[in-house]
């Protein structure tokens, strides 16, 4: 059963002029690109060949482009229009660069969007994913023509005890040179309960053949333990804005769209209408089938 709140229109306030710590101009020079990472991806091409406005989908932390997969797909062919499922950095198939903040992986979807030519694409992000198409949307709003955002808000959270307990439980699976993934899911068991947030976290350990399939993380597991404050934090000037159509969808259950954050993103997001399922934090693995449901008719209500 969908749980909606009651659309939440903003009055249209004529933005101030916002030049970010992180600006960048349509061409890249060599040194920005230099700092940029060229991302892996996943395309998933109309049937019609369609011209409209692709969808360009991040994940969050620990994730990848292929947590996407089903939900691309069937977006696809819903709206019919091209989708791209990315890896941000350090995550996934893409490079293992420092630093891992919000201006670096911004910049780095800034450069996806030019390198693939991408017109004005539909940007949607969940959690850490949310944090960046919110900021690509505040730095370069010509780029973007709607924005829909997964369970996050631009506001500054306290962190995580599980995050920490993910990561030095991972390192510990490699320490043990565990080549089973049901003494894997053991281990991990003593920290999250959850057979289904463990199997999302195993996702990002591969076995190894040249150790006799020992499983080792395939993501910077040191580097995101030193940057966990910085994804946890909001930092964007207050006189940005982004005043084109925007969706927060807001898991009932998690902790992280609350009415005292509604503030911010009236002030960032003029024109927001927030709408809520009945789940907790990863609101489009636990209710997918209503999560497209929104995002549907959200584009198609705004889409010329």
């Amino acid at each position: 059963m969908l749980a909606t709140r009651p659309r939440l229109w903003a009055l249209f306030q004529r933005p101030s002029r916002c030049i970010p710590a992180f600006h960048l101009t349509r061409s890249f020079s060599q040194k920005q690109q230099e700092e940029t990472v060229t991302l892996e991806y996943t395309k998933n091409d109309s049937e019609s060949g369609s011209t409209k406005q692709p969808l360009l989908i991040l994940h969050g932390l620990f994730g990848s482009k292929q947590n996407w997969r089903a939900i691309a797909k069937q977006l696809t062919r819903t709206l019919d229009r091209d989708t791209y499922c990315v890896d941000l950095r350090n995550h996934g198939d893409s490079p293992h660069k420092a630093p891992h903040t919000y201006t670096a992986m911004s910049a780095d979807i800034v450069r996806f969007i030019s390198d693939h030519r991408l017109q004005k694409p539909i940007l949607i992000g969940h959690s850490m994913g949310g944090k960046v198409v919110m900021h690509t949307a505040l730095s370069r709003p010509d780029l973007v023509s709607q924005l829909i955002v997964d369970d996050i808000a631009p506001a500054k959270l306290g962190l995580s005890h599980d995050f920490p307990s993910y990561i030095a439980k991972l390192r510990e699976i490699e320490r043990a040179n565990i080549s089973s993934q049901k003494e894997a899911d053991r281990m991990l068991n003593e920290v999250e309960p959850d057979i289904s947030i463990r199997q999302f976290l195993l996702t990002n350990m591969k076995k190894n053949r040249e150790q006799n399939g020992a499983y080792r993380s395939r993501i910077p597991l040191d580097m995101l333990d030193d940057s966990l404050d910085g994804v946890m934090e909001w930092d964007v000037d207050e006189n940005c804005r982004y005043d084109g159509p925007t969706l927060f969808i807001a898991g009932m259950k998690s902790p992280h769209i609350k009415p005292e954050m509604y503030p911010s993103i009236k002030r960032y997001f003029p024109k927001y209408e927030l709408s809520e399922l009945d789940t907790g934090h990863w609101v489009h693995a636990e209710m997918p089938q209503e999560f497209m449901a929104l995002v549907v008719d959200f584009v198609n209500r705004n889409s010329t």
